[in-house]
Order: C-alpha cells, then structure tokens, then sequence
C-alpha cells in the first residue's frame, strides 16, 4: 500500500522524542548517583534537597518525549526518514537538549532560561563556555555533575547513543549517525551503524572509567574525579571548580589529564581497529594521528620556549604548563591550570592556532580538524605547483591513496563556510552588544570550535556579560560547529521542507 509521504515535523518527531526519554532517564539516574554520593558522605536534609531540581526536571523531559511520540503516531510504521529529514531531526535534537538540559538549571540555580539554554547547549556540544563565574558557590554538586552529564553524553553525541539504544530505525539510523558523525573515518568499524554506536560507545566508557579511577587514584575526591572525568573525555571541560584543574595543585593530575585529553583528540575509530586487530602500527600508519603527535610536539616545545621567562625559567613547570595548554586548546577542552592573558604574543598565537586545528576526524575534540587541515595544506601546495607546471597532474593523496575531488571540495567548503561563519558572528555580537571586533572574535572562535574559553575576555572567563540574544546566538554557533555546518545550513535549502 502506497503512503502520501507526511511533513517533515511528523517524520522527525519520533526520534526526538524517543531522545527526551533517553535523556529524562539520564537527568532521573543522575539524581541517584547524586543520592548514593550523599548516602556514603552522611545522608543531610540539604544533600536531598539539592537533588529535586534533576527530578523534578524528569518529568517535564518525559512529557516533551511523549508530546513529540504522539505527534508522530500518523506516520506508518517502517517509514524511514531522508537525509534531509535527518538533518532536521539531528538539529531539532541539539536545540532541544539545550532546553531540557537548562531546566534543572533554571530550577536549581535560578539561572535565567537565555542563561540555562546557552549552559546547556554549551555542556552538550563539549564547548565549555559557561556563563557561571562562582560554581562553587552558585551550584549544587548534583547541578555540577549534570553538567559534566551533559558533556558526557555530547561527546560521542548523544544521536550515536540513540542509534545504538535503538537499532531497528534502519536507514533513518544511518542518516542520522552522518548527519551527526560526518567526519568519521572508520577504518576497522563494523559496518552496521548499530554495532559501530555500540563500539564507539563501549569504548568511550572504558577510557572514561580509566581516566576516572585515575584522578581519583592521584588524589581528586570521587566526585570530582567522576566530573572531570566526563571532561575530559568528552573533552568538554566544564570543572567542579572555579580555578578549573588549577584548583587540585597538582602535578600529576595536570600531566594526566594533559594526556587523556590528547587521547580524546585521536579518532575513536583507530582506537577501535587496534583493539581489533591488536596491531599498534595502525596507528601510526594513518597520516592524521602522524600530523597530530607532530603538532603536539613541535607546539609544546615553541610554548615552552616563549612561557620560561614567565616561569622564571624553571624547565619542568614551565613544559608542564605548556603541555597542558597544548593539551587543552588543540583538543578544545578547555581546561586551565594558569591565565593565558598573561601569555606573551607567540604563545597566544600558537593557542589561537591550535583552536582552529583542533582534534582528529572522529573525536569528541572540536575545530577543523586535522585531517581537513592536511588536505587544505596538500591542496595550497598543489595549487602552487601548477602555478609553475599546469601541464603536469599533482594528486593530493592522504595514506597514500587519491583523496577524490568530492572531498576536496567538501574540505574548501568547510573551510569557507567556518571563516565565514566567523566573519557573520563576529559582526552581529560586536553589533548587538558593542564589543571590540576581537573580543567577539575570540568569544565566536571558542563557540565555533566547541572551545570554551575565549582568548579574548569581555570582563571575566565567562559569557555572562553578553546580551540575551547574543548568547542565543553562541548557542547556535556552538550547534554549528558541533554538527560540523552541513548539517544545519541544510535546513536552509527549500527542497528538505518540500513534499
């Protein structure tokens, strides 16, 4: 039997309300943990209390959900939706988890909802801006780690979540994992979407509960061990504390989680071929994770050079802060152990660059990415040559295989649609909100990138001091960057609404 095709709002309804369900059990187990934390610390009538505002957001969320699955009853079942479909259903996703995620936000902290929804939205793409500039004093620990929660989930993406959760959705399934997943390569990954969700995410969680037993071994509290953790591996950055990892002075926990936040920045998929194939020369075969470690290297030893002065020449302290910083801004974490004002020209500028860069394809790190910037790089020196000989061919290869020109142009597309995002943001905030062009600039950069802190600072390390609207406008900005452009300027063609 042959069905006229329904909008597009009844076709997307039912993932995203299937996603509110995932995420009002999360809100719901998070305000157990929450409870267990207070039973082994001495169960204290503010300890409960503190816990309402994730219950009480639960069923607001279920009720959103369940909103959403009657709305889509209509469709016949075993409809799958178009890659158009799935761009609005991915989209519709993000936004919307910035207003469930802000509602125990709103009910906890009495943060106002332009504030709640940039906070969450900011959690859940791992940006890590905050518009918070006292959370020990402002947030409850149950409101800390929701927000750690919200990283977490965010950082494999919480679309690979549901595909693995609920794997009879089909070609919808796959549609949404690209929209959501574009820059994965996936050498070594199985290639049902469901088995690949589940890889990634089994994964995601064994280096999550590794990092985790790690700082608390080193010397951080369970619970902020458990905060940081979700961080860092999402390499998010939200802290428990104001002074962010500065705050535990110590050397081993900032050497740790330097390392676990590179880890964060390679591509899930190479981890999961070596897991596989127990074969660790994969990993250096790939070109991306060469260029990466070289990156790491070459940056940490031109940071550690520039920073000695300001370190009073003392060589550990000093290659310990910069490979934090490399650490932190190439996987645009986010994290701080010192004030970057203080930095001097050249290592503010290598840690612009790095947020530009940013991790490997497949990742939970933001920026462009590293193996766009190889191709980008290729193509430049390319180009230059034909200059000189336009008769002879020059390929740009990766791995040592062609990269086709579809991809090349998907690359210049990137490229030309991240600089000039920044361009547009940057105006409209300085505009809105009559702020220097490199303040905006700065604080559009960490939004892009999913970054967080901004290398220009309005009045402090935070975006409080932004208009509603403008912080309306970071959330989008943190949207785009997060689902990579595509996906979102997609919804701006007339034939993905046209039936």
């Amino acid at each position: 039997m042959k069905f006229d095709r329904p909008p597009v709002h009844r076709m997307v309804a039912r993932p995203v309300g299937l996603v509110l369900l995932v995420v009002t059990a999360t809100l719901v187990l998070t305000g157990l943990v929450e409870l267990i934390f207070a039973l082994v610390g001495g169960l204290q009538d503010q300890a409960l209390l503190s816990t309402l505002p994730l219950f009480l957001s639960a069923p607001l969320s279920a009720l959103m959900g369940a909103g959403c699955l009657a709305w889509a009853r209509p469709v016949p079942r075993g409809l799958s939706m178009d890659r158009g479909e799935a761009s609005v259903a991915v989209t519709a996703i993000w936004l919307l988890l910035g207003v469930v995620g802000g509602l125990p936000l709103v009910l906890g902290a009495g943060t106002p909802p332009a504030d709640a929804f940039f906070e969450a939205v900011s959690g859940f793409t791992t940006t890590g801006a905050t518009i918070y500039g006292d959370i020990e004093h402002t947030l409850t620990e149950p409101l800390v780690l929701w927000r750690a929660v919200m990283h977490w989930l965010g950082g494999m993406g919480i679309v690979v979540l549901f595909v693995a959760i609920f794997p009879n959705i089909g070609v919808s399934g796959k549609h949404m994992f690209r929209s959501e997943v574009p820059a994965v390569t996936s050498e070594g990954l199985r290639p049902r979407i469901t088995e690949t969700s589940m890889a990634l995410y089994r994964l995601y969680l064994g280096l999550t509960v590794f990092c985790g037993l790690g700082l608390w071994a080193l010397g951080m509290g369970p619970h902020d061990a458990l905060v940081h953790a979700f961080g860092t591996l999402s390499t998010g950055g939200f802290s428990s504390r104001d002074a962010s990892i500065a705050a535990f002075a110590s050397p081993p926990i900032e050497w740790f989680t330097a390392v676990m936040m590179l880890v964060s920045g390679v591509n899930f998929g190479l981890y999961y071929a070596l897991v596989r194939t127990r074969k660790p020369r994969l990993l250096w075969r790939s070109a991306e994770f060469r260029a990466y470690v070289a990156i790491v290297v070459v940056t940490t030893l031109f940071l550690t050079g520039s920073l000695l002065e300001l370190h009073q020449g003392d060589l550990l302290v000093t290659l310990r802060h910069a490979f934090f910083r490399v650490g932190t801004s190439l996987t645009s974490t986010g994290f701080g152990i010192d004030d970057h004002k203080t930095y001097p020209p050249l290592a503010l500028a290598l840690t612009i660059g790095l947020m530009f860069v940013g991790g490997c394809a497949g990742s939970t790190a933001g920026g462009i990415k590293v193996a766009r910037v190889i191709i980008l790089f290729q193509t430049a020196i390319a180009q230059i040559r034909r200059s000189v000989r336009p008769g002879v061919v020059h390929v740009v290869k990766v791995d040592g295989r062609p990269v086709e020109k579809p991809v090349l142009l998907e690359v210049a597309s990137f490229f030309f649609i991240f600089m000039g995002s920044l361009a547009v943001f940057t105006l409209l905030i300085s505009i809105l909100d009559g702020v220097p062009v490199a303040t905006s600039a700065g604080a559009v950069l960490s939004a892009l990138s999913n970054m967080g802190p901004a290398p220009f600072y309005l009045d402090a390390d935070n975006y409080a001091g932004y208009s509603p609207t403008a912080k309306v406008l970071f959330s989008l900005a943190m949207v785009m960057g997060r689902l990579e452009f595509f996906t979102v300027l997609s919804l701006l063609l007339p034939e993905v609404w046209r039936r």
